[in-house]
C-alpha cells in the first residue's frame, strides 16, 4: 500500500470536460482537487494578491518589457512592474511541489506533470476529445454559436500549448508526454473516469 501522496496530474484540450473529469476522480478517490484553486493557493503562499496569477494564468511567456507595457495599457503596472511570469511560474511550481508533499490529489493543468516530473507519485494524463464534443460542450456552458466556439477552442488550445512548450521540455497534447492520453469521446465523459481510476489504482495499488 503506498503511503506517499498520490498526485494526479491532467492535461486537457479546451472543452473536452476536463474539468469535470478531474472532479469526478477526486471524489472517488476523496483527493483534494486543485485547478483555479491552485492559483489561490500559490498566492496565500507568496502573500501576493491572486490577480497577479490569474493574469497570468497558463498564459505563454512575456518577458519584463512586455509586462511593463501591458501594465501601462491595463492600469496592472504596480504588479507587472515587480513580477514577471515567470517568477509567478516558479512561485507556483513551489506551491505544487509543497503540495505534492502534505497531500494526495488531482491538479488540472498548471504544467503540474512536468513540475512533478521527478516524483514518482505522479501520474500524468492528457485528455482530449473530438472538435465536434468539444463545441457542444462549450455552446453548451457558453451563450456563443458554433463559429465563436471553435474560434475559442483554438485560441483557449493554442495558449495552453505556448505556455505548456515554453515553461516544459515536452509537447503539449503529444501522447508520449504523459502517462496515460485518453479520448473521452471514445469512452464517453462516466466511462472515462471509471478507465482512469482503474489506471490509476493499478499504478498505485490504492
Amino acid at each position: 500500500m503506498n503511503q506517499q501522496p498520490i498526485i494526479i496530474s491532467i492535461g486537457r484540450q479546451y472543452g473536452c470536460g476536463g474539468r469535470e473529469i478531474g472532479m469526478a476522480i477526486a471524489k472517488a478517490l476523496e483527493f483534494d482537487y486543485y485547478d483555479k484553486e491552485l492559483l489561490t493557493l500559490a498566492a496565500k503562499e507568496s502573500g501576493f494578491n491572486p490577480e497577479l496569477f490569474e493574469n497570468a494564468d497558463e498564459k505563454p511567456h512575456h518577458n519584463f518589457f512586455f509586462n511593463w507595457i501591458d501594465g501601462l495599457f491595463s492600469g496592472n503596472y504596480q504588479y507587472n512592474h515587480y513580477l514577471s511570469n515567470d517568477t509567478l511560474f516558479k512561485i507556483q511550481s513551489d506551491a505544487i511541489h509543497k503540495l505534492a508533499t502534505e497531500k494526495s490529489c488531482v491538479i488540472v493543468g498548471r504544467c503540474s506533470d512536468y513540475v512533478l516530473r521527478d516524483n514518482p507519485n505522479c501520474i500524468s494524463i492528457f485528455l482530449h476529445a473530438s472538435l465536434e464534443d468539444r463545441i457542444k460542450r462549450v455552446c453548451a456552458r457558453q451563450p456563443i454559436d458554433r463559429t465563436k466556439a471553435i474560434e475559442l477552442i483554438r485560441q483557449m488550445d493554442k495558449r495552453r500549448a505556448g505556455y505548456y512548450n515554453y515553461y516544459s521540455s515536452k509537447v503539449w497534447g503529444k501522447a508520449d508526454t504523459y502517462m496515460l492520453s485518453v479520448n473521452v469521446s471514445a469512452l464517453g465523459e462516466e466511462e472515462t473516469v471509471r478507465f482512469i481510476l482503474s489506471f490509476v489504482k493499478k499504478m498505485q495499488n490504492i
